[in-house]
């Protein structure tokens, strides 16, 4: 019983370790590792802003990334994106 509580214990550690290693911790890093989790990430720089919103909007409703962006991401996508644009 012991040996099975330290082993259990040990995959909940590695576990929490591994995810913890593969979140994003930046915008920019968010950006890349869910946008690229379905396509190739394009250059939105000379985007308008209402077209990123459009875009993200679009890809996460029509596209089915829902799944693979929440809204709270969704916003700091598009506040990243907006701030690389091009003046």
């Amino acid at each position: 019983m012991r040996v099975v509580l330290v082993v259990t214990g040990l995959l909940i550690v590695i576990m929490g370790a591994w995810w913890w290693a593969n979140t994003p911790r930046t915008p920019k890093a968010l950006y890349e590792a869910r946008c690229s989790a379905c396509h190739a990430l394009a250059d939105l720089s000379r985007r308008q802003s209402g077209e990123l919103v459009a875009i993200i909007e679009t890809m996460r409703h029509r596209n089915g990334a829902a799944s693979v962006i929440s809204e709270t991401e969704a916003e700091e996508i598009i506040e990243y994106l907006k701030g690389v644009k091009s003046p």
